[in-house]
């Protein structure tokens, strides 16, 4: 899967910061067994599975349903041109025998340039679907962006990582399914996109 563009991190969202010289300075005459009034902020952290986030959500959904229809049309679409092209083959291969040899061989170089033009426009054809994938899923990253700001601050938390840099973790750290519902209810599956998938 793509990763977007953004970090998914964010810190400052209940006001923390950091204060390195007055924290150098309250070490002044510290002394061995003492102890303070005052906890020092505690940071809460939220992990997400960015894959999870689009692969479940509505937007997500959608566009995967456009590549798989559109990828059903276009291996239909090149089923199709194959039968052409392999009749278009024999009919020349038949006709040999009654072809002058500089006939055929023209005859032969015209097949081959148009069975390289096909073989070229199907590849730009999928490269068209990934290329769509791609800016889909950038598009989602940014619209949900904020989303997931608000999710952030709503549960409490200051800093959001990606789920898989967790090595050992609690329960109820995780907070995608919070995320894939509020994303449902903000943004849907993202209709209309502002570059509709057209293929074949």
């Amino acid at each position: 899967m793509l990763r977007p563009d953004w970090v998914l991190a964010w810190i400052g969202a209940a006001g923390i910061q950091l204060a390195a010289p007055a924290f150098a300075q309250g070490m002044q005459g510290f002394s061995l067994g003492q102890t303070f009034d005052e906890a020092a902020p505690t940071l809460q952290l939220r992990t997400l599975n960015e894959e999870r986030l689009f692969r479940d959500s509505d937007f997500g959904q959608r566009v995967e349903a456009e590549i798989d229809a559109a990828s059903r049309a276009l291996e239909a679409e090149n089923e199709e041109l194959m039968e052409q092209l392999t009749t278009r083959e024999l009919e020349l291969t038949e006709a040999r025998p009654d072809m002058a040899p500089a006939d055929f061989r023209a005859e032969a170089e015209a097949f081959d340039r148009e069975a390289e033009a096909i073989r070229r426009s199907q590849a730009e054809k999928r490269q068209r679907l990934s290329m769509y994938e791609d800016a889909e899923q950038r598009r989602f990253f940014q619209l949900a962006a904020p989303v997931l700001q608000q999710v952030l601050v709503t549960e409490g938390a200051q800093v959001l990582i990606d789920s898989r840099a967790v090595i050992i973790g609690v329960s109820g750290m995780d907070m995608t399914e919070q995320a894939i519902t509020a994303l449902n209810e903000e943004i849907g599956d993202g209709t209309p996109s502002p570059n509709p998938l057209r293929v074949p």
